[in-house]
């Protein structure tokens, strides 16, 4: 019962950031339309040092409400599963992600704005997927087949098919993604780690042992070649 409660207790806080990520791109849009503001002023405009904020706040901004909703539900999943399964470094991770993207993109991008989340949005499946590499446990390769069945349909993003769309994003943030895994790939979280139990960490007595110990580390003409060579010692 005591898992099972902070099981629910994980899946809530995670529900929370990943509606919370949600609500703030929406109450953003908002603002642009009640407000008189210029939304592509807090864009990501690659290499115009008076806009360098636009690295943080770009990823926030949308253009309409269907760039808006073409991003949100997969911006929700992904930092579900990100701060439900990797809960440890799920900040690290998010916050790590939309520097990297962003900075890439201010330094890398075409001369025109960039806004959106999709760039995120790549970062964090990416990282999700990388991680099963990196990782190589049931969970983390689960979670990557799971990636890929639902995003495969994403790898058409890297190529500049539409002028409009900022396939630097998509890209970059893939590459941030990967960056991100890489780097806390060995940052377990508490269902990732292997249980030792007392039993396994004791040798057995040599005379439990049917076969000799070292039996399967060498060959038969390596052993044929120790027996000769013992043979004319005696």
């Amino acid at each position: 019962m005591l898992e099972l409660a902070k099981e629910k207790e994980k899946f809530i806080y995670a529900l929370f950031v990943a509606l919370l990520f949600s609500v703030a791109c929406i109450l953003i849009h908002v603002l642009f339309i009640i407000f008189p503001i210029q939304k592509y002023d807090w864009s990501v405009y690659p290499r115009d040092i008076q806009q360098w904020y636009g690295i943080l706040t770009g990823q926030f901004i949308h253009a309409s409400w269907g760039h808006l909703f073409s991003n949100l539900p997969p911006l929700f999943v992904s930092s579900l599963v990100l701060f439900y399964f990797y809960r440890s470094i799920g900040w690290a991770g998010f916050i790590l992600i939309l520097l990297l993207t962003g900075f890439m993109v201010f330094l890398f991008g075409r001369n025109y704005s960039h806004i959106g989340a999709s760039g995120l949005v790549y970062g964090l499946i990416s990282f999700i997927f990388f991680s099963g590499i990196f990782r190589r446990n049931v969970k983390s390769i689960v979670l990557m087949t799971i990636m890929v069945i639902m995003y495969s349909g994403y790898l058409a993003g890297f190529f500049p098919t539409e002028e409009r769309i900022s396939w630097e994003s998509h890209l970059f943030g893939a590459i941030a993604g990967l960056w991100t895994a890489f780097i806390f790939r060995n940052f377990r979280e508490h269902d990732e780690v292997a249980v030792v139990y007392e039993w396994q960490g004791q040798d057995r007595n040599p005379k439990d042992y049917f076969f000799e110990r070292d039996v399967f580390n060498k060959t038969l003409s390596e052993r044929k070649a120790e027996s000769e060579s013992q043979d004319r010692f005696f």
